[in-house]
């Protein structure tokens, strides 16, 4: 049985590949980033948005983006 909960993800930023581990179980994207508790949404469009921490836009895109690939590879 596939598993979404809890899974990890990779994205880059500039030069430097960050994994996180990424937890969802409610409508967020929950994860620790630079130790800070961070959740973003996907707003159904494509698009992200950050429900809680601090985080520029390009991270969070970069993060959704990173999210969706996940389960494209997973095929779901």
């Amino acid at each position: 049985m596939k598993d979404d909960k809890t899974f990890q993800i990779e994205y880059q930023s500039g030069n430097d590949v960050q994994a996180v581990q990424v937890v969802h179980f409610s409508e967020t994207y929950d994860f620790e980033l630079n130790g800070k508790q961070t959740a973003i949404i996907n707003n159904g469009d494509n698009s992200w948005s950050l429900a809680s921490g601090d985080l520029d836009q390009l991270t969070v895109n970069l993060i959704g983006d990173a999210i969706e690939k996940f389960y494209k590879k997973q095929g779901w």
